[in-house]
């Protein structure tokens, strides 16, 4: 497993946020665009991260509610986008196709599923060299 370098210029691509509603919520941390959020239990954005779970009946994902669209200082608000929103994510070198996860390191994707996280789900998939499409999310 490896983490995807993030573009120091990531953000929503294009119009493809138009007709999805954000998740508007202030920021526990602070957050850069493009990073991976989840609402933690007090509402608030925090990094996602392998070791946060959200457990429903029983099965398990890895807590994941989107990516934010610009950069949240922490104790501010800002939004995230989740499913359908496409994101400018690389300079380049993305290989097309390929599903992302979550990562163990706090707010970053990852090319594979971290081992623990057997039943966790990809979040993202690769669409150009540059851009990744959500498949998770609010």
């Amino acid at each position: 497993m490896s983490d995807l370098t993030r573009s120091s210029d990531a953000g929503l691509e294009g119009n493809s946020g138009f007709n999805k509603t954000p998740q508007t919520r202030q920021a526990g941390v602070g957050i850069a665009a493009g990073e991976a959020c989840y609402i933690d239990s007090n509402g608030l954005f925090q990094k996602a991260v392998s070791t946060v779970w959200m457990v429903t009946g029983t099965t398990g994902q890895i807590a994941f509610d989107g990516l934010a669209a610009k950069a949240i200082p922490s104790g501010t608000f800002g939004e995230i986008y989740g499913a359908g929103a496409e994101f400018f994510y690389a300079d380049s070198g993305l290989t097309i196709g390929t599903a992302l996860w979550v990562s163990n390191t706090a707010g970053k994707l990852a090319d594979a599923r971290v081992a623990a996280a057997g039943t966790d789900q990809p979040v993202a998939q690769v669409i150009t060299a540059t851009n990744i499409v959500l498949l998770r999310g609010l």
